[in-house]
């Protein structure tokens, strides 16, 4: 929550996620349904499109394979469904 309120409050469009190189893009994040959201990140230069199931703990229908992944699978949960 911290991420999100510091990028609102400096008008980013992206939020820096915590212990990783991922920026997630503020106005991609869209809930696709009651638990799967979809969204942009940009890392190493480039800009990916990917999805998070926030029940399963699922980044793109896989597990997250590293802390930076598992914390770029909470930040894209919280900015669309608010703490889960």
């Amino acid at each position: 929550n911290n991420a999100v309120d510091a990028a609102i409050s400096a008008n980013q469009t992206y939020i820096l996620v915590p212990n990783s190189s991922y920026q997630l893009i503020f106005a991609s994040v869209v809930p696709t349904s009651s638990s799967v959201v979809s969204f942009a990140v940009t890392a190493d230069g480039g800009t990916y499109q990917l999805t998070a199931d926030c029940n399963a703990g699922l980044l793109d229908g896989r597990q997250p394979q590293s802390a930076a992944e598992a914390e770029l699978l909470n930040a894209a949960c919280q900015v669309a469904f608010g703490n889960v």
